[in-house]
Order: structure tokens, then C-alpha cells, then sequence
């Protein structure tokens, strides 16, 4: 099975134009174009002019040759949409392929998951990625088109995403906001908190306040790497486990950070999608009985 689509013109213009309005990249439109996959009024076309009223169809050309490699480990999936997937990731497993996993990630998971569903030649993307250690719901798009759609509306503005998180020791603020600018540290491997980064925003508020952690649930206003882990570490509370930003790892081993919410509405129905994860156990038992 391919996706295909179709969109009916609202205004005069061109083909690509009108395409382009609803996501679909340049490179996208050339294999398209190449594939001989655009149709107009059923009629095979290239870049020409359209009319209101008219329709443009396409089928999306099977994966590039480069396209990601299928993995038969499981795969946790919470929400299975006719264009999206929402995802369970669990530690220790990377978003996307890399040097010391090149075969196994999320992302080659969910292609295995597609190919199994019916999909021929799948082509999913990770829309929000986590940290290799980071647990949590992830957004996949199942094909190129529906990642152009996101990308056009701008995925942090479209995309709410919460997390739980067990920072080191109590924080005196039922809420707050930590608006720290985020850049790569000297080390290349850590982020730092500096003038010169890039605008990043954490919103929090304190679910529960143990004697040694307070466990948070925090919302990502921007989508920088380690975002929530540098804002903590930053302002005196590391969370529990993250030893790269100085966090106790003498109770936890990894950093105590879930992503438990995420929501969004689809573009292509207009419908709300959304998943929820309940606060894991070891958080719970970790921070204690003591209440806000």
C-alpha cells in the first residue's frame, strides 16, 4: 500500500504552489514530479496552472534508496493514526540510527511496524525526538508528506509536549519558568546555558515534594537538546540520575525524565490527537509520601 491524497484548489495558481501551501517540500514535489505521481482532475501533470474548484492528487513514490533500514525489535505503540504513530520509548534506545547503533532505533522500529501494517516501502520520520536515555511518547510521522505538514506549521508551536521529571533536592516555587538561552558546551557533548545560544523556554510546576527530590511536570516551550536537563542542572536542582549535569546517581542510574504528555491536532482531520503516560513507579517511590 502507497499514501495517496488529494486537494481541491481554492484559488488560481500553480500545482507546485498549491502543494507547497499544504507542506510538501521542493525535493518532495521533484520526486513526485519525476515519479509521474501528480494528478489533475485525474490527469497526469507536471508544474502547470490550476482553477478553483479543480483537484490535485498524488502518490507518495516508494523510499529513496537511502531510506532507513527495518528492525524487528519491538516497538511500544500508544496511538496508531492513518498518518501518525505515537510511541513508547523506552532507555537506551536512540530516536534515530547513529554510529553506535546504526540499525536499531525508534525510527528504524517504526519502519519494521509500517512494513508489517501493509505499507510498501515505508518512509516514517521522528517528529519529536528524546534523549537516548529519555523515556517517554514520541510523534512519528508515517511518511514524508505528513512531516511537511508539521514542519510548515512549525512542530513547537503545533505540538504540546509534558514531561515528568525528578529534580534534586526541593524546589522552593510551586511554578516557575526558566527562560535560559541554550548553546553546545566547550566539550561538545554537554549544552550550556549562555547569552550567545538559542532562545529556550521550560515552564514547571511541582507535582510532589519529597525530602531529597521534587518531582515536576514540565512543559517544553522550545525544543532544545537537553533542555530540561540543563534548566534544572542550572538552577541548583539536577534531576535525580543525570550524571552528565551533575545529577545523585546513587539511587537511579539514568536521568528521571518521562515524556507522559503529548498532543497536537492533526492537520489532515482537524482532530485532537493526544497520549498520556501515568508517573512511573520509581519516581513515586523515590520522592516519597510527602504532598505539595
Amino acid at each position: 500500500m502507497l499514501f495517496s491524497f488529494e486537494i481541491k484548489v481554492t484559488k488560481d495558481s500553480t500545482v507546485k504552489r498549491v502543494l507547497d501551501r499544504y507542506g510538501v517540500s521542493h525535493r518532495l514535489f521533484m520526486r513526485l514530479r519525476d515519479a509521474k505521481m501528480i494528478m489533475l482532475d485525474g490527469e497526469t501533470v507536471a508544474n502547470v496552472p490550476v482553477h478553483a474548484g479543480q483537484r490535485v492528487s498524488f502518490v507518495l513514490p516508494a523510499a529513496e534508496q537511502d531510506a532507513v533500514v527495518p528492525s524487528a525489535a519491538p516497538l511500544a505503540v500508544v496511538v496508531d493514526n492513518p498518518n501518525w504513530l505515537i510511541v513508547d520509548k523506552p532507555a537506551g534506545l536512540s530516536s534515530v540510527p547513529g554510529p553506535s547503533s546504526p540499525d536499531d532505533s525508534v525510527l528504524n522500529r517504526a519502519a519494521n511496524y509500517l512494513l508489517a501494517t501493509g505499507i510498501t516501502a515505508p518512509q516514517p520520520a521522528i517528529i519529536t525526538r528524546l534523549d537516548r536515555d529519555t523515556t517517554g511518547l514520541m510523534l512519528i510521522a508515517k511518511h514524508p508528506f505528513a512531516q511537511g505538514r508539521l514542519d510548515r506549521l512549525g512542530v513547537s508551536k503545533v505540538v504540546t509536549k509534558r514531561y515528568y521529571a525528578l529534580a534534586g533536592g526541593q524546589m522552593p516555587e510551586l511554578s516557575g519558568v526558566i527562560s535560559a538561552p541554550l548553546a553546545p558546551a566547550a566539550d561538545g557533548i554537554r549544552q550550556a546555558v549562555t547569552l550567545e545560544g538559542k532562545k529556550a523556554r521550560t515552564d514547571y510546576r511541582v507535582l510532589q515534594r519529597g525530602q531529597n527530590c521534587t518531582l515536576l511536570e514540565c512543559t517544553l516551550r522550545t525544543g532544545r537538546t537537553h533542555q530540561i536537563r540543563v534548566h534544572m542542572a542550572s538552577c541548583g536542582h539536577p534531576l535525580v540520575g543525570d550524571e552528565l549535569y551533575g545529577g545523585d546517581t546513587s539511587v537511579l542510574h539514568e536521568q528521571a525524565l518521562v515524556a507522559a504528555k503529548l498532543s497536537f491536532v492533526d492537520p489532515f482531520s482537524g482532530h485532537k490527537l493526544a497520549a498520556e503516560l501515568p508517573v512511573p513507579e520509581a519516581m513515586k517511590q523515590l520522592v516519597g509520601e510527602e504532598k505539595v
